[in-house]
C-alpha cells in the first residue's frame, strides 16, 4: 500500500512538470461565455425583401439595321405584346417605358406607406415616365402602341390615389377614357363603359355626386352615336342610383335610371340585363312614394319582357324583387300582376314582413333601407 502511494505522488509530479498550471491572472482574465440575447416579445422582426431581378425586356434591343422593319407592328392580339415589342421598334420603346413606370409607381406607393424620405422623388420619377409613355404613344400608328399606353394609366391612377392627389387622379381617369376612345384595339366600347364607371365610383368616394352624374350622362350619351356596352352601363346606372337612394336623394336616382332606360331602349336583345337591377330600383322608389300607377306600369313592362321568372321560390328573391313592391302590394291590380308574373300567394303574403327591416345584403346585392 505504501508503495502504491509513492507511485501516485511521482505520477502527479510528472504531470505538473509537463503541463504547468496557468497563472492565476490568466485564469481570472478569461472571458465568461457569451449568452444569446433574448429578443423582446414586442420587437419587430425585419425580413429582408429579396430584390426582383430586372425585367429581361429592359436589356433587349433591336439591331439598328432592323428597326425600319415594321412588318410585325400591326398585330392586335394582346397576348402577343412581347412578341410585337421584340420585333417592332416603336412598340419596344413604349413597352420599356411601361416596365419602368410599373416599377417606379409601385415603389413610390410602398415608400409613401412607410414614409420614406425619397417617396416624393420616386413619385415624380413615375410621373415623368407616364408623360414619356404618353408621348411615345402620340396617337400611335400601331394598335399595340395604344395598348401599351392604356396599360400605363391604371398604374398612374393607383399611385395618384395613394398620394391623395385627387384632382390629378380624376384628370388621369379622363385622359384614360379619351385615349381608349381612340384605340385601334378590339372591342373599344366594352372597356370604355367600365372606365366611365370607375371614374364615377371614385368621384362618389370623394362625395362629388354632381360630377359623377355628369360623368354618367357622358357615358350614356355614347348611345346616340354608337352601340354601348350594356353590362358596364347597367352597373354604372345602379352605382349612381343606389348612392342617391342611400343619400335620400331619390330624384337624382330617378334621373339616372330614366336617362339610362331612355338611352338604351334600342338594345331590346339585352332587356333582361336592363330590368333586373335598374327597373327594380325604380319600382323601389315609386312604391315608396305610393305611386300605384307607376309601379303597375313598371311591373307590366317588366312582366312582358323579362326572360325568366324571379318568383320561382317561396322566399324573397334576388335583386330586391319582389319585396320592393311591398308598400303598394295592397292594390288589387298590383297583386294580380304579381300573380301573373308567377309570384305565389306565400311570397305575396310575406312582402310586408320582408321589407320591414329593409332589403338585406346578399351576394352582389347591397342593402336597401326599409319602406
Amino acid at each position: 500500500m505504501h508503495y502504491l502511494n509513492r507511485l501516485a505522488a511521482l505520477a502527479a509530479l510528472f504531470l505538473i512538470a509537463i503541463f504547468p498550471a496557468a497563472p492565476l491572472a490568466a485564469q481570472t482574465d478569461k472571458p465568461a461565455p457569451q449568452q444569446a440575447a433574448t429578443p423582446s416579445p414586442n420587437a419587430t422582426v425585419v425580413i429582408p425583401r429579396p430584390r426582383r431581378p430586372p425585367n429581361k425586356m429592359l436589356s433587349y434591343d433591336i439591331p439598328l439595321e432592323k428597326r425600319s422593319d415594321l412588318s410585325d407592328c400591326a398585330s392586335r392580339d394582346k397576348r402577343s405584346i412581347e412578341f410585337v415589342a421584340k420585333n417592332c421598334w416603336p412598340v419596344l420603346q413604349a413597352y420599356k417605358t411601361l416596365i419602368r413606370l410599373r416599377g417606379a409607381s409601385r415603389s413610390a406607393i410602398a415608400k409613401h406607406e412607410r414614409q420614406a424620405p425619397d417617396a416624393i422623388a420616386t413619385k415624380n420619377r413615375a410621373l415623368a415616365l407616364a408623360k414619356q409613355l404618353h408621348s411615345q404613344h402620340a396617337d400611335g400608328r400601331w394598335p399595340m402602341q395604344s395598348q401599351v399606353a392604356q396599360m400605363g394609366y391604371p398604374l398612374l391612377i393607383n399611385m395618384l390615389k395613394a398620394f391623395d392627389d385627387d384632382e390629378a387622379a380624376i384628370a388621369a381617369h379622363s385622359d384614360y377614357i379619351a385615349l381608349q376612345g381612340r384605340t385601334l384595339m378590339n372591342n373599344p366600347t366594352f372597356l370604355r363603359g367600365y372606365l366611365y364607371k370607375d371614374k364615377s365610383e371614385y368621384l362618389l368616394q370623394l362625395g362629388r355626386r354632381d360630377e359623377a352624374l355628369a360623368n354618367f350622362t357622358a357615358a350614356t350619351a355614347l348611345a346616340d352615336r354608337e352601340p354601348i356596352d350594356m353590362i358596364s352601363n347597367v352597373e354604372h346606372a345602379e352605382l349612381i342610383a343606389y348612392d342617391a337612394i342611400i343619400a335620400k336623394d331619390e330624384d337624382r336616382a330617378l334621373t339616372a335610371i330614366n336617362m339610362f332606360l331612355d338611352k338604351t331602349e334600342r338594345h331590346s336583345r339585352h332587356q333582361d340585363l336592363v330590368y333586373y337591377p335598374i327597373r327594380i330600383l325604380k319600382i323601389y322608389i315609386l312604391a315608396g312614394r305610393k305611386d300605384y300607377d307607376g309601379v303597375l306600369a313598371e311591373l307590366k313592362t317588366f312582366n312582358s319582357l323579362s326572360r325568366r321568372n324571379l318568383c320561382q321560390q317561396d322566399e324573397q328573391n334576388e335583386f330586391y324583387f319582389p319585396q320592393v313592391v311591398s308598400p303598394t302590394q295592397s292594390d288589387p291590380r298590383i297583386a294580380a300582376e304579381l300573380k301573373e308574373f308567377g309570384c305565389s300567394a306565400a311570397i305575396i303574403a310575406g312582402l310586408d314582413a320582408n321589407m320591414a327591416n329593409g332589403v338585406p345584403a346578399s351576394e352582389g346585392v347591397k342593402p336597401l333601407p326599409p319602406r
